[in-house]
């Protein structure tokens, strides 16, 4: 897999590339970066899908192969467990971004 497309697919399941650092000293870019990252909010509903579907195929194949190879359905599991975790990031992410005085 090429660079490109290996970025295509960071980009389609990671969204902190969507987001600027408000972490700065100068009033004005920090300022600049939250209403930035307000503006982005939105897109985290599309990310938030994402992950839910990836984490109800990782229990899918996960149930599927509990019966044929008990060992195999781990990683699907612990996959399904990450994916989560990245879930609820995204969700306090989403809730935080939307308060009025951040």
């Amino acid at each position: 897999m090429d660079n490109f497309q290996s970025s295509v697919l960071f980009r389609y399941f990671f969204f902190q590339w969507l987001f600027h650092d408000a972490n700065v000293n100068e009033l004005y870019q920090r300022a600049a970066a939250i209403a930035h990252n307000k503006a982005q909010r939105h897109y985290l509903l599309v990310y938030l899908r994402r992950w839910i579907a990836l984490t109800l195929l990782m229990l899918f194949l996960g149930i599927m192969l509990e019966q044929l190879y008990a060992l195999a359905c781990v990683f699907f599991y612990t996959t399904a467990a990450l994916c989560a975790c990245t879930i609820c990031n995204i969700a306090v992410a989403w809730v935080f971004l939307g308060q009025k005085n951040l």
